[in-house]
C-alpha cells in the first residue's frame, strides 16, 4: 500500500477543518458575539430592588449617551442655519459666518452684547432706535443658537455626572454581591451584568463629557464672535450714586503736612498736694 503524498494529506486535513468549522459556525458565532443584557439595551430583572433599580438606571443612561453626539451636532447645525449656511457646515465655518454677520451689524451702528444671567440672551441696540426686521431676525437666530449650545452642554454635563454616581453605586453593589445573591439562580448573571455595567458606564460618561466639551466650546466661541464687549447704553451703564456720609459722622483727621493746624495738647495735671504731716525745719 502506497502512502499518500504529504501535500495530499495536508489538503484533506484542511478540507476536514473547513467542514467542521462550517458545521459549528453558528454556535461559535453566537458564543463570540454574546453580549450582556445591558450592552444590548436591556436591564436584568433579579427581583432584588437595589440591583433592578441600578440596572434600569444604567440602561437608561446608556441610551441617553448614544444620543450625545447627535445633541452636540444639533447645536452646531442650528448655529450654521443662524449664520445662513448649510446645517451640515463645520463648526469653524459657522463661527466665521456668525462673526462676519456680527461685524456687519456693528458696522451699521448696532451694539451687540451677550448676557448669560439670569438666562442667555443677545442684547442689541442701534443708537436708541430699534433694529430692522432682517437684523432682528439675525440677532434672534444667533441668540437661539447660543441657548441651544448652552443647553446641550448642560444636559451632557449632567449625564457625565450621573455616570460617575452610578459607577459608585455599581461598586457598592458589586462589593456585597456574593452575600446578597447567595443561592439566587441569577447569581452568576447578576455578576456578569455588574461587570458589564462598569464598561457601559465608563463609555457613556466619556462620550457625554467629550460632547459636552464640544457644546461648551461652541457656546464660548460664539460669545467671543458676536459680543462687542460693551453693554448697550441704558443697560448696566448707569453710574452708582456716591453714598452720602451720615450726618454727624466724624471727619477724617488731616494728614501730616496739610494746612490744617494740629489740635492743642491737653494741659498737664497739677502736682498732688503735700501731706499735712510734712514738717519743714
Amino acid at each position: 500500500m502506497t502512502r499518500a503524498p504529504d501535500g495530499a494529506r495536508r489538503l484533506r486535513a484542511a478540507a476536514l477543518a473547513l467542514l467542521l468549522a462550517a458545521a459549528h459556525a453558528p454556535l461559535l458565532a453566537a458564543c463570540a458575539a454574546q453580549a450582556s443584557q445591558l450592552e444590548q439595551g436591556r436591564a436584568l430583572r433579579t427581583g432584588k430592588q437595589p440591583y433592578d433599580e441600578f440596572f434600569e438606571a444604567a440602561r437608561a443612561l446608556r441610551e441617553e449617551s448614544l444620543k450625545a453626539e447627535a445633541l452636540a451636532d444639533a447645536a452646531r447645525a442650528e448655529l450654521a442655519r443662524a449664520a445662513g449656511l448649510d446645517p451640515r457646515s463645520a463648526a469653524d465655518a459657522a463661527l466665521d459666518a456668525a462673526r462676519a454677520r456680527a461685524a456687519e451689524l456693528r458696522a451699521s451702528g448696532a451694539s451687540l452684547h451677550v448676557e448669560l444671567v439670569p438666562e442667555a440672551r443677545l442684547v442689541s441696540a442701534r443708537g436708541g432706535r430699534s433694529l430692522d426686521a432682517d437684523d432682528r431676525d439675525a440677532v434672534e437666530a444667533l441668540e437661539a443658537s447660543l441657548k441651544s449650545s448652552l443647553a446641550a452642554a448642560k444636559q451632557l454635563g449632567e449625564l457625565s455626572k450621573r455616570a460617575a454616581e452610578l459607577e459608585k453605586q455599581r461598586a457598592s453593589l458589586a462589593a456585597v454581591w456574593a452575600e446578597t445573591m447567595a443561592g439566587d439562580p441569577q447569581r452568576r448573571e447578576a455578576k456578569r451584568e455588574l461587570e458589564a455595567a462598569e464598561r457601559v458606564l465608563a463609555e457613556a460618561g466619556a462620550a457625554a463629557e467629550r460632547h459636552a466639551g464640544r457644546a461648551s466650546k461652541l457656546a464660548l466661541d460664539l460669545v467671543l464672535a458676536v459680543d462687542a464687549g460693551v453693554a448697550p447704553a441704558g443697560r448696566g451703564a448707569a453710574r452708582r450714586p456716591t453714598p452720602r456720609q451720615p450726618a454727624g459722622s466724624a471727619k477724617a483727621p488731616p494728614r501730616r503736612g496739610s494746612g490744617a493746624g494740629a489740635a492743642p495738647r491737653p494741659p498737664k495735671p497739677p502736682p498732688p498736694p503735700r501731706g499735712e504731716d510734712d514738717f519743714d525745719p
